[in-house]
């Protein structure tokens, strides 16, 4: 139960641990389900107590039960209706524990997407970790954790005071309980085996489902919508396969649960025939038979609930392990950070990179003063695009056994990669053909960069990549909610709101990926206009720099490849790793 409570230690020592259950206020509502528990298994026991002794008192006629056992008449309601409360409180308390631990968790899932490692991972695979797999963590704490916690120790005090009231009835009763004990582990390690084989095949349908429909319209124009839909069939038809089979497994736990239930009344009944026990001492161990039959239900899905978390933490614990990483790494950039910014800050420092490495090949040191526009250039336009990508994670792509310098990337005397993400974004603006445009209101996503911008530095960065009419026109203004990319804004428009985003609050460098391929005519005068005006440094790739930028001077990305080509392997993790053996 420690294990279970504190941080889950999985099977493999490859994978890490899930975060502690028993943390923060889940500990108060852990002890309270512990003492709901202990709460039932007392108001069980008085209600098998008062039944006895009613019906003790029947014997004598119906006169002796009213007049001189109406206590037990009271303990017997009141157990009832305590019971009841109990378990109606014991159902909340575990919703409020799962949903609070989800919720700690889905944050650092989404921190783990957002800032680890996404080389690899499938848009429809992390979408399903996002929810089925957070279902089955919240299935295995509410449902799972919870059942353990109150049914383990009512069986035990049940058991313990019936071996002290009626030895024969107590092992009668516990020879069912501890066969399905025996059994149940067996049983369980199969249920293991047929989750993970139903993830695999859910992975795999979300992620083509995905892709598909990312390339819905090469799909529809090569006439191939029937042939991709029956692919789809073939995926589907896998889940469809592999869910029965888990059905199958998880029922015949479920039903040996209930059957061990069953067989401790008959266990009872036969001990009752031998004569080891009263009339009424057998309906009073019916009824708290009755009681216990729910408890003991609840352990079959105790052992599926448990089977899909493992399954689940497989794959989710190197990523939320990755997002405390990155949490960890921001807190001492923002700690160290602290001690050197008066030191470091020098506006007229420029831009200077050295030691990067992208796909394999070493970058030549680019020193850029402010004023100066410089052209990202490569005869491959994976290599700009990894470059870009390089330059706002201030990482190189390098092999995990080659020893090569850290990347120097400095922006007005700021060392980027070791400054906090609150500073770099102050230093760098990004704008990019190739990133899509997230959901939210125009004022928001155009002071993503800089959440504390007034209203009126947001319309005069509008007004600058002329949006602010088209905005202001609109029935809601700034408040206009923008999704799917952008809509309803045109292509063209969510390009130049891209731009403001970027521009906000003049940084010091700009980098600009792309950017006039998704510009109309006027958005790339407008675009020449502010490459030419900028104060600070300008990075840009372009098809056709000259009628862009006019004066400026390349950066040639295409660097030696002092690499083997069989170690040209990115950066990788436990879990990106673990996602893409689950998309197969």
């Amino acid at each position: 139960m420690t294990l279970l409570l504190n941080r889950g230690h999985a099977a493999d020592p490859d994978t890490p641990g899930m975060p502690a259950v028993w943390e923060g206020r889940r500990r108060t509502l852990l002890l309270t389900l512990l003492v709901l528990s202990v709460v039932q298994a007392v108001l069980a026991l008085t209600m098998t107590f008062s039944v006895d002794q009613l019906l003790e008192a029947a014997e004598l006629g119906r006169a002796a039960v009213f007049s001189g056992h109406w206590q037990q008449l009271v303990a017997l309601v009141g157990s009832v209706l305590g019971i009841g409360l109990a378990r109606w409180l014991e159902r909340v308390v575990a919703e409020d524990l799962g949903q609070d631990y989800v919720f700690e968790q889905r944050h650092r899932l989404v921190t783990s997407a957002l800032g680890g490692n996404r080389e690899g991972r499938s848009l429809g695979v992390i979408v399903t970790r996002a929810s089925n797999d957070l279902t089955a963590i919240r299935n295995w704490i509410a449902l799972g954790i919870v059942p353990l916690l109150t049914a383990v120790p009512m069986i035990l005090i049940v058991l313990l005071v019936l071996s002290v009231q009626n030895w024969a009835v107590a092992v009668a009763v516990s020879i069912p309980i501890m066969l399905m004990v025996v059994v149940l582990p067996g049983m369980a390690q199969v249920a293991h085996t047929r989750a993970r084989k139903l993830r695999r095949h859910r992975g795999r349908m979300s992620a083509r489902i995905a892709d598909l429909v990312r390339a819905g319209e090469s799909v529809q124009a090569a006439g191939a919508i029937q042939r991709e839909l029956k692919a789809v069939d073939r995926d589907s038809i896998r889940v469809v396969d592999a869910a029965v089979e888990r059905a199958a497994i998880n029922g015949l736990i479920r039903a040996l649960t209930v059957t061990a239930a069953s067989l401790a009344t008959v266990a009872v009944v036969v001990v009752a025939a031998m004569g080891l026990v009263s009339t009424a001492g057998v309906a009073s161990i019916m009824t708290l038979l009755g009681i216990l039959a729910t408890p003991l239900g609840d352990l079959g899905r105790v052992v599926e609930y448990r089977q899909n978390y493992k399954a689940a933490r497989r794959i989710l614990a190197p990523m939320l392990s990755e997002a405390e990483e990155i949490k960890q790494v921001e807190k001492a950039r923002e700690k160290k950070y602290r001690k050197l910014r008066e030191e470091q800050f020098d506006p007229a420092a420029g831009l200077r990179i050295r030691h990067l490495v992208v796909n394999g090949r070493v970058l030549p040191e680019l020193v850029a003063k402010p004023g100066e526009r410089i052209q990202l250039s490569s005869g491959d336009p994976g290599q700009i695009r990894r470059t870009v990508q390089n330059l706002m994670t201030a990482k190189s792509s390098a092999p995990f056994d080659t020893e090569l310098a850290e990347p120097e990337i400095e922006i007005s005397g700021v060392d980027v990669g070791n400054a906090p993400g609150k500073v770099r974004r102050d230093l760098l603006g990004f704008a990019s053909v190739h990133i899509p445009l997230e959901r939210g209101s125009v004022r928001r996503l155009v002071s993503l960069r800089i959440p504390d911008a007034s209203d009126e530095e947001v319309r005069e960065v509008l007004e600058r990549v002329g949006l602010k009419g088209r905005i202001e026109r609109g029935v809601k203004g700034m408040e206009l909610k923008l999704k799917n990319g952008g809509q309803p804004l045109t292509p063209a428009e969510v390009m130049r709101l891209k731009l403001a985003r970027a521009l906000l609050r003049r940084p010091a460098v700009l980098l600009l990926e792309g950017v006039d391929s998704a510009l109309d005519v006027a958005g790339v005068e407008l675009l020449r206009g502010i490459i030419r005006d900028y104060p600070g440094v300008v990075l840009f790739s372009s098809h056709d720099p000259g009628h862009l930028a006019g004066q400026f001077r390349e950066w040639g990305l295409d660097g030696p490849a002092l690499l083997p080509e069989h170690f040209h392997r990115e950066w990788g993790s436990a879990a990106a790793d673990a996602m893409n053996e689950e998309e197969g």
